[in-house]
């Protein structure tokens, strides 16, 4: 008899073990697949906010170009609204001469280096809630024409978008709210990566110009065109 319950309670021991093995095979195929309902879930929602701020990039990037965009020469000047010499480069017209060489042959491309002052960035950021009203380039000539140099703070950055007959609400709403200053830095970490070492820096087709008189300029995009002086 003691040998027939020993008997009967190791079977009722190893049913007991093949229970709690089942049970736990259960929960760790229900774990696994929460796991992997997560993962697929946080990879969704990465993809998801990665294409939309690349796509808000891609958009606001092209309200910062003059002329074709499938130009056979694309001019970009790494630029900072703080900065003296890029000022003086806008107000020099040589832009304005080299449109009026090349036309439609030439682009060009602003992009923020906002390393001058310490209000440099949000200026920048400034330029591109304009630039939702598509008046990126209006308020980019303002800055460098009409504003005093080193006025760029925020109360002066909103005053000026009311000059230019912006719709300020609209305006300080997007820079009080920061929406831009990713692209910014984005902007800042392109220019460090190009090589540039100074504001303003230009660049045509990829190629540094280390001087950017009308005459330097000229040169080179003639030399690109293949076309004589």
């Amino acid at each position: 008899m003691e040998k027939h319950a020993s008997s009967k309670r190791q079977r009722q021991q190893q049913r007991e073990a093949q229970r709690r093995a089942t049970r736990l095979r259960r929960i760790g195929v229900a774990g696994v697949a929460i796991l992997v309902l997560v993962l697929l879930g946080a990879s969704t929602i990465y993809r998801s906010g990665t294409s939309s701020q690349s796509d808000n990039f891609i958009e606001a990037a092209n309200a910062n170009v003059d002329g074709p965009p499938d130009a056979p020469i694309r001019i970009v000047e790494y630029g900072d609204f703080g900065c003296p010499s890029c000022r003086a480069w806008h107000n020099s017209g040589i832009k304005e001469q080299l449109k009026a060489e090349f036309g439609d042959q030439i682009s060009f491309t602003f992009r923020h280096f906002p390393v001058i002052t310490a209000q440099s960035p949000k200026a920048a950021e400034a330029a591109q809630c304009a630039a939702e009203q598509n008046a990126f380039w209006l308020y980019h000539d303002y800055l460098y024409e009409q504003a005093p140099p080193g006025a760029l703070g925020i109360s002066e950055l909103k005053s000026y978008a009311a000059a230019i007959g912006l719709d300020t609400a609209v305006f300080d709403s997007c820079l009080d709210s920061d929406n831009y200053q990713d692209y910014v830095a984005r902007d800042l970490q392109a220019a460090w990566g190009a090589g540039a070492a100074g504001t303003p820096t230009f660049f045509i087709n990829d190629r540094r110009v280390d001087f950017f008189s009308y005459e330097a300029m000229a040169g080179t995009i003639r030399q690109i065109l293949d076309i004589g002086s």
